[in-house]
């Protein structure tokens, strides 16, 4: 039989359980509103961005915007002190409050300059005047010569049953044919 002293120790580990956690957020923010953020290349919103993250380390966090250039920033994750043993058994499961772990980013997006098209041109030329320049092979790269194949003898189609006219026989006997099997001249497949 359950004592009174049993039932209120058991609801004090009962509550004691449900009120220990650390909960753990990234924050990325940008000068740019709005611009995508991906952490790990998993999409996570636009910025000001909030994500859970479950383990301290290394996090690649990408920031993109249309017009602005593309920042991919590696960032190390320090775990606190209560995150080594046996500390987190403590922080995770009995401490009887809650500790919040928030880690707050701030990703500069500068504005990408646009190509010039003349610009561009100018260089796909010169390039070209390169490639004109380079010596010829002296002895170019052959094709592969692929191994030529019997035709392939098809099965006769039974005509559906209906209006039209009746297709042509077919041959009654497919042989077996090896492959690279060329007949000798004067023979047909068929007999």
């Amino acid at each position: 039989m359950m004592t009174v002293r049993t039932v209120r120790l058991a609801g004090v580990l009962a509550v004691v359980a449900c009120a220990g956690c650390v909960d753990r957020k990234f924050v990325i923010e940008s000068n740019v509103p709005n611009a995508q953020v991906y952490i790990d290349n998993k999409p996570i919103g636009a910025a000001p961005a909030y994500s859970r993250f479950d383990y301290y380390g290394n996090y690649t966090i990408t920031v993109v915007h249309p017009g602005y250039e593309t920042v991919v920033k590696r960032q190390r994750v320090a775990a606190p002190w209560y995150a080594y043993p046996p500390f987190d058994f403590f922080a995770e499961v009995l401490w009887p409050f809650q500790i919040r772990d928030t880690r707050r980013y701030y990703i500069e997006l500068y504005e990408s300059t646009p190509t010039r098209t003349d610009d561009l041109l100018n260089k796909a030329d010169a390039l070209r005047q390169r490639g004109l320049l380079l010596p010829q092979a002296e002895r170019p790269a052959e094709p592969r010569a692929t191994p030529t194949r019997p035709p392939v003898i098809q099965p006769p189609v039974a005509a559906a049953p209906g209006p039209g006219p009746a297709p042509a026989p077919g041959p009654s006997v497919v042989p077996s044919v090896t492959p690279g099997y060329t007949p000798a001249p004067g023979t047909s497949y068929i007999k």
